[in-house]
């Protein structure tokens, strides 16, 4: 995913349909220091359920826009 795709997402879209977690609240998590999947996952409860948001791999069906692996990255290349 560019980057441009990526901020094409508002702060509001939901992430995790699990748990409702916002793209907003995964990036103020990592801005916090939680900053690996394992931390952030404990920390938001995102990707603990059904695991789909957690990467392209584990969303096989392609069911999610947006994965914690992907915020991850983006987060890396803004310098959160």
């Amino acid at each position: 995913m560019t980057i441009e795709e990526f901020e094409k997402f508002t702060p509001d879209h939901i992430v995790c349909e699990c748990f409702d977690v916002t793209l907003e609240s995964l990036l103020d998590a990592i801005k916090a220091g939680y900053n690996t999947l394992d931390t952030l996952m404990d920390e938001t409860d995102a990707g603990t359920a059904c695991e789909l948001c957690q990467s392209r791999e584990t969303d096989e069906d392609e069911d999610r826009e947006l994965h914690l692996e992907e915020i991850l990255e983006y987060a890396k290349v803004k310098g959160f």
